[in-house]
């Protein structure tokens, strides 16, 4: 199953994972927010911006452009990673992992948009794609980038 994991960090701040059916994180929420349902339109937001929105490679200096949009770089430990930004600029969500090359990131946007047309499917059977993980001592817990 493929969802949205909602949790709350160390600063109790909402988050999002989005998870694939094997339970990894591929992506993750752009902030955190200061209520669930807020960190929930974030991700729907995402489920419905994301699937057809188009592709952009960034260099570090750029301007953002116009969102919604999927942006792609090479960061300064020379990993590619991708964001995906609303209209507003705004940046919803980020890649939970680095990868070795353009081909490797540019691939792994590809899943992700696959992922959020299931999950947007599974939406509108009336499967709300979320669960809730409660904040443990110390933080959350589990993989991604807020771990």
């Amino acid at each position: 199953m493929k969802w949205f994991n909602f949790y709350q960090d160390k600063s109790l701040q909402w988050r999002w994972r989005l998870k694939d059916g094997n339970g990894a994180v591929v992506a993750d929420s752009g902030e955190g927010y200061n209520d669930r349902k807020d960190c929930e339109k974030g991700a729907a937001l995402f489920t419905t911006l994301g699937p057809n929105a188009p592709e952009r490679k960034v260099s570090g200096t750029e301007e953002s452009g116009n969102g919604p949009e999927w942006e792609y770089f090479e960061d300064r430990a020379d990993e590619w990673r991708w964001r995906f930004q609303a209209k507003n600029n705004k940046i919803l969500a980020d890649s939970s992992e680095g990868y070795s090359s353009e081909y490797n990131v540019k691939r792994a946007i590809q899943n992700v948009k696959s992922l959020l047309r299931e999950i947007g499917n599974q939406n509108s059977s009336g499967n709300n794609g979320g669960g809730y993980i409660p904040p443990s001592q110390g933080g959350s817990t589990g993989g991604g980038r807020f771990a």
